[in-house]
């Protein structure tokens, strides 16, 4: 029961990535703020960089950025992605020169394994020391039960000249799963980890 409590909660985790490269690249540490919403969310629209109330929240995905020059601090923020509604999730940066590549890993819960359920979840990440211009971005997405590598699920280029914008990543509206500021969904059947 306790783990159940601990998956259910957000989580804020501070890293510190070192990326190494060989031939030229700058190695770079950034200072990371990530955070993970409970099914159905985050209850403060703020939270998954959405303007006042996000009324079209099951409408789509969509992933928003904020730039915030004085603190050189880009805000990262996946809204309504679904996932088995058990699992532990997270996200982490990583910085090579101008690329950031996002990672979104979904893993089953060492003992109580998958449901039979999907559910929506924000996933957001603050980066520090970026700097003002034109950066590009790769969003992967890592479901470790799943056969293959991560999938590659947007990548482009951000323009931080511009203070915030979005993209929408699935524009399939979905009801099922998606209950914006429900409380945690009971488990239903679950099926042992592979």
């Amino acid at each position: 029961m306790e783990k159940s409590m601990v998956s259910s909660r957000i989580w804020t985790a501070i890293a510190i990535v070192g990326t190494f490269c060989a031939g030229g690249c700058s190695s770079v540490e950034a200072v990371q703020e990530a955070k993970i919403s409970e099914q159905g969310g985050f209850r403060n629209p703020e939270e998954r960089l959405a303007p006042g109330e996000d009324g079209g929240y099951c409408s789509a995905e969509v992933l928003r950025w904020q730039y915030d020059e004085p603190s050189a601090t880009l805000r990262l923020a996946d809204a309504r992605l679904m996932l088995d509604c058990c699992g532990k999730r997270a996200i982490h940066v990583e910085r090579i020169d101008s690329l950031y590549e996002v990672t979104e890993r979904d893993e089953p819960d060492d003992a109580e394994g998958r449901c039979s359920e999907q559910c929506a979840f924000d996933l957001s990440v603050g980066v520090q020391d970026v700097p003002r211009g034109e950066i590009y971005v790769k969003l992967l997405r890592d479901v470790v039960d799943r056969q293959g590598s991560p999938a590659v699920v947007w990548s482009g280029t951000l323009d931080l000249e511009v203070a915030a914008g979005a993209v929408v990543l699935d524009d399939a509206p979905t009801d099922a799963g998606c209950q914006e500021q429900s409380s945690p969904r009971p488990r239903s059947t679950t099926v042992a980890a592979r």
